[in-house]
């Protein structure tokens, strides 16, 4: 993977071994402009006021990603036009498009695969989300826990070790879906006094609450992969999901405050007008400042790695705000804080 390192962002080319394919990462994540949005300060004259919208107008939907080494995931021509862009902009509402959804971000990450095989055609991708109900959609074909609509073999970690690796069939012979007590005790539970399902929802952090729950923390129901998953690995790249309420491990985020800083500074007088601002202030972000986002994103996941939480990642982070991860001397010196 390439990297920028110091103030004049210098680049560093990993050393590869025979086979091996550079990584480019891409950052993905939504946002969203309303056509009134603006600044909250201003200089007035005493006794002057400014009359706000009462309501924050139409939206605007952008879908995005960002990487190192080009910004934007994008394909120029020899002119240096862009001809192919992964972004996806959508204006959502009662008169506008339908709202985002999973079948939409899977036409736009295939598209951006086929934009990342032209424009790096000797690379492999890693695609990073966060974690959303849409990203963690589940094919129509999945073993769900309340549908039980597909056949299944027995893992490996069934506590009868006579059932492992058994086929089971999760429907009767006439396709009925199999009742969930038939097939816990099939794989050797006792489901004696348990009933189906909780209401209105399963108690935190309880794995035998009722049999809906307990077949749905098996491994091969655990362990199956999102739509979004499967379609980026069955084309060669890679994909990643980061953890929840950890924003700033994903650098986009940031990004998105540089554009959104650059909208509120222009007064917008229709919808029309809105939608070319909001594009502008997303171009506005230069690639050094995005590079910069981006290895801000690398010294936090190299902080938590080497153990480090809350102030004194932050501090670490901060001591090392020109450099892709945290040095050594970092940590000595907040050892030597601590100690």
């Amino acid at each position: 993977m390439t990297w920028y390192e110091g103030e004049d962002l210098k680049k560093h080319k990993p050393s590869l071994q025979p086979g091996e394919k550079r990584i480019i990462t891409q950052f993905h994540d939504e946002g969203c402009f309303h056509v009134n949005e603006f600044k909250l300060s201003a200089w007035l004259k005493h006794g002057q006021s400014v009359l706000q919208k009462k309501s924050r107008g139409r939206l605007i939907y952008m879908s995005d990603f960002i990487n190192e080494e080009d910004g934007h995931l994008v394909q120029h021509n020899e002119h240096g036009k862009i001809i192919w862009d992964a972004q996806k902009v959508i204006y959502p509402g009662a008169s506008g498009d339908s709202w985002w959804d999973t079948e939409q971000l899977l036409t736009q990450v295939d598209i951006s695969m086929d934009i990342f095989n032209s424009t790096h055609p000797d690379c492999q991708a890693l695609f990073i989300f966060d974690q959303s109900s849409t990203h963690a959609s589940l094919g129509l074909d999945a073993l769900r826990a309340f549908d039980m609509n597909k056949g299944n073999v027995i893992p490996d970690t069934n506590p009868m070790a006579s059932m492992c690796g058994k086929p089971q069939k999760l429907t009767t012979e006439r396709g009925d879906a199999k009742g969930l007590q038939d097939t816990l005790e099939e794989r050797g539970f006792d489901t004696q006094g348990m009933h189906a399902k909780c209401a209105p929802i399963c108690p935190f952090e309880n794995d035998r609450c009722c049999m809906a729950h307990l077949l749905s923390k098996q491994d091969d129901f655990v362990n199956q992969i999102s739509m979004l998953e499967a379609a980026i690995t069955a084309r060669g790249h890679l994909c990643l999901f980061l953890p929840k309420f950890h924003y700033e491990l994903n650098p986009i985020e940031m990004y998105w405050g540089y554009a959104k800083y650059c909208y509120w500074e222009v007064f917008k007088t229709s919808f029309a007008e809105a939608k070319e601002i909001a594009i502008q202030s997303l171009d506005a972000c230069p690639i050094e400042t995005i590079q910069h986002f981006i290895n801000r994103s690398w010294c936090f996941m190299s902080a938590y790695c080497l153990g480090l939480t809350g102030k004194a990642a932050e501090w670490a982070v901060r001591k090392q705000k020109s450099h892709h991860s945290v040095a050594q001397h970092a940590m000595l010196a907040i050892d030597s804080i601590l100690n």
